[in-house]
This record gives C-alpha cells, structure tokens and sequence, in this order.
C-alpha cells in the first residue's frame, strides 16, 4: 500500500479544506515504515546531512512524531539527528553544512519560513521533506520564494479520498 493510501485512510474534507488527523496517522505502523524508507531513500542524496524534526519537542504531551523519529535513528542511516530547538543544531560535534528539515505537514509555511531564515543564518544549507502537504503549487511557489528545496511524500490534494 502507498503512502496516499494510508493517508487517505486519516483524511477528512471540511469547510477548512482538508484535514488530516496526524496523530492517529502518526501511530500507524504502515505508514511510519513507508515514511522511512521515503525520507532514507531522499537523505541519502545529501550525504553526512543533520536531519532535523522542528516539531518533536521532549516531553510534551503531542509526541505523535516520536515512534516516526526512533525508528528513523534505528535506521543508522545519519550521522545527526536533531528534534526540538535550532540550538541543537549549533551545538553538534562536526557542524552541519547541510541540514534536511523534516515537517509533519505544510499547509502555509509561515512557521517553516522562519526556521528556514534560522538555519541559513547558521551557515547550513537547508532542504525540506513534508511528510503532508496540503498543496502542491503552495509547496512548489513557498520553495521558489525562499530558494530552497522543499518535496512532500504525499499531497492532499493528489489522494482519492474513501
């Protein structure tokens, strides 16, 4: 099963557009195993990248992300694997020239532009995997402005809904 098979399966249109529910998604070990091997197949063209979860923070309550994140480390695939604070970042024994930024899902990119802006001004290179993204054309317009590159492994707005 694909990954916008799963996703169909969390997925919801109403009066907002499309809603996702990514912490029922996040538990599914389907798609948490799909999700691996997209992201190691994608970080495996920037080799000795920091892969960076913006989103995970230890501790709080919403820790949807953290099976995803403990079975991306199982992987051994990267050397740095980051969650939470920018600041991390900074403080890794070899520093990163390349950072992979990974985000649960891009609906405007609003916050994901200042992280962007953070990581730059850190000297690093930055790239973007979206696990979900709500639309392609926001996606492919957001990379153009900030002159990155950003991909997500599933679009909404491609999935058949069921």
């Amino acid at each position: 099963m694909d990954l916008k098979n799963i996703v169909a399966h969390y997925a919801a249109r109403n009066e907002k557009g499309v809603e996702i529910d990514l912490e029922r998604l996040s538990q599914d070990k389907k798609f948490r195993s799909e999700v691996v091997k997209e992201v190691v197949k994608r970080v495996a063209k920037i080799p000795h990248a920091c892969i960076f979860f913006p989103s995970f923070k230890s501790g709080e309550s919403d820790n949807s992300l953290g099976s995803l994140i403990n079975e991306l480390a199982l992987t051994l695939q990267f050397e740095s694997l980051v969650t939470g604070n920018l600041e991390q970042i900074k403080s890794l024994r070899m520093p990163a020239e390349n950072v992979i930024l990974i985000k649960h899902s891009f609906r405007s990119g609003k916050k994901l532009k200042e992280q962007i802006e953070q990581i730059k001004a850190q000297g690093c290179k930055v790239s973007v995997i979206c696990l979900i993204a709500h639309s392609g054309a926001k996606v492919e317009a957001f990379a153009h402005e900030n002159d990155v590159t950003v991909e997500a492994l599933v679009y909404t707005d491609e999935i058949n809904y069921i």
